[in-house]
């Protein structure tokens, strides 16, 4: 006999009770699951219908709003899958069937899919490149749906890329403001106003975080598309930049021969500033911090791996747009320090997370959850340990660059911030003092990032 009062207390208040709901179907089964990356949580689920069908099912939800896009862009992604699933079952784009959305909790429940989520784990160099060709005739395919002839039902109007762009600049701008505000952030939103591609392509369908991890595969094809969370209408190229940033987290086949498999599977041709373009554009939306101290913001699914995240993006931000301004960045030195006076606590937290907590953790949720709390802790540590040398630092050089002595190092960053708001910094020093900055702020995470904290861009060609 099934116990449905343990099972709904495994969901958020109320999430049992609406999938049911908008499903027909009796949920008989649940196992809670770390869910889409670090922007939503989710559940294996067992349904069974009056019918007599029954269904495994796979639900992402995002129920305090905490994860990337907004309702409008959850309304988007359900209305691609349900269209892929049956007003476009030809198109040659393999996804888990649909089965509801609930948009209140920003739940999407779909058919279960059989396959491997981690491309990493592929050791054999022609099935690696095997899937990496499939996976490139999948957006092929999606992006050679006919969307002026068919558009998706309820995915909204049909934007151009160039008008796209203009929307999504003025909405990082809207947001960099206040005490969000961030001189990084604007550098980047200047650069991307006075670049926007000329001569776009007729708008596709753009999956919108296309790349390793958002697909699964079963032997040497692909076996679904996940994760549509971003998808949208636009520049084909912008699914390409994507894959790219992709792949700071997980390996791919090299981009040249993932572009070309691409081009060889019928897909728009292939434009490198579009490409760049795109990713710093992305980038700078998820190089974004200040929104995980917000009190007022939901709190994300993941925080340890959020803000590993947005680490890396804002350190490869910086990187790519002083390479887009032709700027040759100094070489950053990160000198060392003595262990803070709080180190052995963290130690010892961090052994009792390693040792006896995660060990002993059988859910799936809980463990994802433990394990980024231990980053949190390495991250703290190595605050308390190398901050107060970074701050010196930072303050000297931005006293150096102004020519002004500053009281601390707040007066400093203020100072420096209020000339690039006010347009009257010399882009090319700013991005200067801004990569030093993120550089720093990239050696406190290391600890925590581990092997990602060598993240680098793959080479376009």
């Amino acid at each position: 006999m099934v116990d449905r009062n343990a099972l709904f207390a495994l969901l958020p208040d109320g999430l049992a009770e609406a999938v049911e709901n908008a499903s027909g179907a009796n949920i008989v089964g649940v196992r809670p699951r770390g869910g889409g990356g670090a922007s939503r949580e989710g559940a294996e689920l067992d349904l069974n219908w009056p019918d007599g069908r029954t269904m495994s099912a796979y639900m992402n939800y995002d129920v305090h709003k905490a994860g990337a896009g907004d309702d409008a862009a959850f309304l988007r992604e359900a209305a691609i899958l349900e269209a892929l699933s049956h007003q476009f079952p030809d198109a040659g784009v393999k996804v888990a069937p649909f089965i509801a959305a609930i948009p209140e909790l920003r739940a999407l429940i779909s058919g279960y899919v059989e396959g491997e989520p981690n491309f990493g784990k592929l050791s054999d160099e022609e099935k690696r490149l095997l899937v990496g060709q499939d996976f490139m005739r999948q957006l092929a395919n999606l992006h050679n749906i006919d969307v002026a002839k068919t558009p998706v039902e309820n995915m909204g109007p049909v934007l151009h890329g160039a008008d796209l762009a203009l929307i999504r600049i003025e909405n990082l701008r809207n947001k960099n403001s206040g005490s969000d505000w961030d001189p990084l952030i604007q550098l980047s939103i200047d650069w991307l106003s006075q670049n926007i591609p000329a001569n776009m392509p007729p708008p596709v369908i753009v999956h919108g975080d296309a790349g390793p991890a958002n697909f699964l595969y079963s032997d040497d094809k692909i076996a679904a598309l996940i994760d549509w969370e971003l998808v949208h209408y636009g520049d084909p190229m912008a699914d390409l930049a994507m894959l790219r940033l992709r792949m700071l987290f997980q390996s791919f086949i090299p981009l040249p021969e993932a572009f070309s498999a691409y081009e060889a599977a019928g897909g728009h041709p292939v434009d490198l500033d579009h490409v760049q373009f795109w990713q710093i554009l992305f980038q700078t939306g998820f190089a974004r911090r200040s929104r995980y101290d917000d009190p007022n913001a939901p709190p994300p699914p993941n925080l340890g791996m959020n803000q590993i995240y947005s680490t890396i993006h804002r350190k490869i931000l910086s990187e790519t747009l002083a390479d887009a301004m032709n700027v040759n960045l100094r070489p950053i030195t990160i000198p060392d320090a003595e262990k803070g006076p709080r180190a052995r606590s963290f130690e010892i937290a961090l052994d009792d997370l390693r040792h006896s907590i995660v060990p002993r953790i059988s859910d799936q949720q809980a463990s994802a959850k433990a394990k980024g709390l231990a980053r949190l802790i390495k991250w703290w540590r190595d605050i308390e340990r190398y901050e107060p040398l970074f701050l010196a630092e930072e303050k000297a050089e931005i006293e150096n660059l102004l020519q002004h002595p500053f009281p601390n190092h707040a007066a400093a960053w203020a100072a420096f911030c209020d000339l690039i708001k006010a347009n009257q910094l010399d882009a090319a020093m700013a991005i200067d003092i801004c990569n030093a900055h993120v550089t720093r702020d990239a050696a406190l995470m290391a600890g925590a990032m581990g092997g990602l904290a060598n993240a680098v861009l793959a080479p376009l060609e």
